[in-house]
């Protein structure tokens, strides 16, 4: 039985998750006016990005509003979460052998690029290496140039998820690059100990 004590504790508890949940969205909103009102005043995205100890790219694809040229509309940041599901969603399509689905996927560039033949080679040779995909674990997003991203976030452009792929022998390295419409424009599997990527 809960006395009166322990559900007034958990009550409280629970108040204190909401206070630091609007804390961390008025510092959220606190930041982005910093940022627009340093813009106004002159300051360039390096040095925002130094202050945030982050890339200038980074720093314009978190807080930049930049407009159409042709009409005074803006380019709307997208949010990363949907890419954690759709990365998962695309290495169980290639594990299964779902090709249509998969290209359902891409943008028509990348899916022409693509080749269903291309993939199923690519997987078998997979397949061969560490087995049938068990699990992807650990999977991410981040910006192309490496800065982490929280699933949260609302970003510009394109952005890369990475996951660990378990398969029943070993694991490897997912890597799916997508555009600023979160279609995939790019697939890669290769070793953890890889060396340097194209994305």
């Amino acid at each position: 039985m809960v006395d009166n004590r322990t559900r007034s504790a958990h009550g409280q508890r629970v108040e204190e998750i909401v206070r630091a949940h609007q804390q961390v969205v008025a510092s959220k909103a606190a930041l982005q006016e910093a940022v627009t009102a340093a813009r106004r005043q002159g300051h360039t995205w390096q040095e925002i990005g130094d202050a945030l100890h982050m890339s200038r790219q980074a720093a314009f694809k978190r807080f930049g509003k930049p407009t159409q040229p042709k009409e005074p509309k803006p380019v709307e940041a997208q949010s990363v979460a949907p890419v954690l599901d759709i990365t998962e969603r695309a290495f169980d399509l290639v594990a299964t052998a779902d090709y249509d689905q998969l290209h359902r996927l891409m943008t028509p560039a990348t899916s022409e690029a693509l080749t269903a033949d291309l993939i199923a080679a690519t997987w078998s040779g997979v397949l061969a290496e560490v087995g049938q995909l068990e699990s992807c674990d650990n999977t991410h997003v981040e910006l192309p140039d490496g800065t982490p991203l929280d699933p949260d976030e609302e970003v510009l452009g394109s952005v890369v998820a990475a996951t660990t792929l378990r398969c029943e022998a070993g694991e490897l390295l997912g890597r799916i690059a997508f555009d600023a419409d979160r279609k995939i424009i790019g697939v890669l599997i290769v070793p953890e100990d890889h060396g340097e990527l194209p994305f």
